[in-house]
């Protein structure tokens, strides 16, 4: 299940929610590093990489972000601290799409089902 935590930072364009969900990145013809996403807004995202790259990347490396429900997505590296990095996207994404319920049918796992809960609805943050 995600849990969406709304992240209230003056210092944003954008609003961000915080949530952990599976992503990668990779700069052009290398290894693919999967890590998890910790904040995501349309603008770009907080990752922490499953483990340090023996070639970090440095600030304004070009790679691409993949994300479930998004897909490949052209990114610059903004900031990084150890095996954290912050990463703006060339083009604004919609953080909806990241976090909606894969599936419903009887055979798609339970933890990849949307939570239904009576009288609520799921907003749009910002």
């Amino acid at each position: 299940m995600i849990k969406l935590v709304p992240v209230e930072d003056k210092r944003r364009a954008a609003k961000r929610i915080n949530f952990m969900l599976r992503a990668t990145l990779q700069r052009e013809g290398e290894q693919v590093l999967p890590g998890r996403v910790r904040d995501l807004s349309p603008d770009g995202m907080k990752v922490e990489l499953d483990a340090a790259p023996l070639r970090p990347f440095a600030l304004g490396n070009m790679v691409i972000a993949e994300l479930r429900g998004i897909g490949r997505v052209e990114a610059q590296i903004v900031w990084r601290r150890a095996h954290w990095y912050g990463v703006r996207f060339s083009h604004p994404v919609d953080p909806e799409r990241a976090i909606r319920p894969v599936g419903k049918g009887g055979t798609t796992p339970d933890h990849t089902k949307g939570l239904v809960v009576r009288d609520r609805v799921l907003k749009k943050q910002g």
